[in-house]
């Protein structure tokens, strides 16, 4: 039987021990969100690390079983001390994270990142092997395995392999900073197909395939760009993520609006560089300076969930978030009004639905982003249809969703601090046409369109293609593969 193995750096289960006792948690994050959403219930065997350095079998029953309620089968890899802070806080997170996302001058390009970079894919590798058959199909997600099909290939394994980068790709002005950039586009064109969330992504590999990598040629760009290299033919595709638009809408319908006599203006982000948190106070101070009339009249609602990512920079940049709130709480408020609501934990599901159908305005301002899906998410919650989106125009989501949203530079203060005015002053008439497009667009193009799409191009397969998971699915199966 054909089979699904996905591949992520980390599972969607991770351990954590409170009292002597084990207990699975599920991992917050885009990508988990997604590729839950897409696989739930179907037997596909979902490979990542376990989030513990041992894996004693307690913790690997503990990961199964957790798995199971969620509907996925897991599998964790086990990875060392040394392995943890190398590989993710060194090399994928210390410097492809902040390259692709435009900070180069936080990268650190250690040899022993790299080092551990390749010691980790060639542990995955292995571990492909061992769990997968022949005729299975394996889908690669994210920036942590662009060495993984070479050492598959090289330990003699015939599947098909897929990947999908979640992030952004640069430029190759950027991207040729990269002391090993060649060996990471030979490992990636290893790949039978990659899927990019832009063209612009699409546009900023090829481009730096052509100028790397000798022997490529590109055959056709439209709509799946083909590459020959070394005898092989690899695809290259764009398939923007979406969400689960029936949950989200669905949810919206059985939760009450909030009831305020101010507007609500709302940001959702992760503690991140990239999110622009920063450039955000700073426009909404300026909003409050040059539109003293909207004092009392709004509130910003903002969340920061934390960052799983343990670095020196997030610690700064919470340190300078947090300063710049006590900065325009104690300048604008008053004993009867808070200008920022700052929350700096992740917020419950049924709060965010409650804000994302009760906000006027949902503000996302990303440096930086591959997609970004809280304004997908905000526009299936928003069923009545009087809220606006403003979004960045550096967000993967601001290429398909442009005609109707206000499109923001965060890097522009003064300009984002006008379109935020705009934004609460818009008509009533306006705000539903955008919003009525964009739920339609969401709708049609939703979580179930992407993996479909994507799992066509790659594999000729559908998600319903695959296996459902037995409710029974006997725990020796795995067992016997651990």
């Amino acid at each position: 039987m054909e089979n699904l193995v996905v591949v992520s750096a980390i599972l969607p289960i991770h351990i954590k021990e409170e009292n002597g006792t084990l207990k699975a948690e599920v991992s917050p994050g885009g990508l988990v969100t997604a590729l839950k959403q897409v696989l739930k219930n179907k037997k596909a065997l979902w490979v990542g690390w376990g989030g513990t350095p041992e894996l004693k079998e307690e913790i690997k029953r503990t990961i199964f079983e957790a798995g199971k309620k969620e509907g996925f089968l897991l599998y964790p890899v086990s990875l060392t001390n040394e392995e943890i802070t190398d590989f993710f806080n060194g090399f994928s997170n210390g410097i492809i994270w902040p390259l692709f996302h435009t900070f180069q001058a936080y990268c650190r390009f250690e040899p022993q990142y790299w080092e551990a970079y390749k010691k980790v894919n060639r542990k995955f590798a292995y571990t492909i092997k061992d769990i997968s058959s022949e005729g299975d199909f394996i889908w690669v997600h994210d920036y942590h395995f662009f060495l993984l099909p070479k050492y598959i290939r090289e330990l003699g394994i015939n599947r098909k392999i897929a990947f999908f980068l979640h992030i952004p790709f640069p430029t190759p002005e950027l991207f040729f900073k990269i002391p090993w950039r060649v060996e990471i586009l030979e490992g990636l064109l290893e790949y039978d197909l990659i899927g990019f969330h832009t063209f612009l992504d699409r546009k900023n590999f090829l481009d730096c395939v052509d100028e790397l990598v000798e022997g490529v040629n590109i055959l056709s760009r439209e709509p799946i760009t083909e590459i020959s290299y070394k005898g092989k033919r690899v695809k290259v595709g764009v398939f923007p993520i979406s969400i689960d638009f029936e949950l989200y809408d669905r949810k919206a319908r059985e939760i009450e609006k909030y009831t305020s006599d101010k507007k609500i203006i709302f940001g959702v982000d992760r503690l991140d560089y990239t999110k622009g948190l920063i450039h955000k106070l700073k426009a909404y101070k300026r909003f409050l300076e040059k539109y003293p009339e909207y004092h009392k009249r709004v509130i910003f609602m903002q969340t920061v969930a934390p960052n799983i990512k343990k670095l020196p920079e997030y610690d700064s940049l919470k340190v300078e978030f947090e300063h710049l709130v006590s900065d325009i709480n104690g300048t604008f408020g008053s004993i009867d009004w808070t200008p920022v609501y700052y929350v700096a934990r992740r917020m419950k599901f049924d709060d965010l639905i409650r804000f994302y159908r009760s906000a006027d305005v949902c503000w996302v301002n990303s440096i930086k982003d591959g997609m970004n899906l809280v304004g997908k998410e905000f526009a299936a919650s928003n069923i009545d249809e009087t809220g606006v989106l403003m979004l960045s125009e550096f967000a993967g989501a601001a290429t398909e969703l442009y005609k109707d949203v206000l499109l923001v530079n965060p890097y522009d203060i003064e300009k984002t601090a006008d379109t935020l005015k705009e934004a609460l002053e818009l008509p009533l008439e306006k705000k539903r046409e955008y919003m009525k497009n964009l739920r339609e667009h969401i709708k049609k193009y939703n979580i179930s369109w992407w993996g479909n799409t994507f799992l066509d191009a790659a594999f000729g397969k559908k998600i319903e293609d695959f296996p459902p998971l037995e409710e029974d699915y006997p725990l020796h199966e795995i067992f016997k593969q651990l």
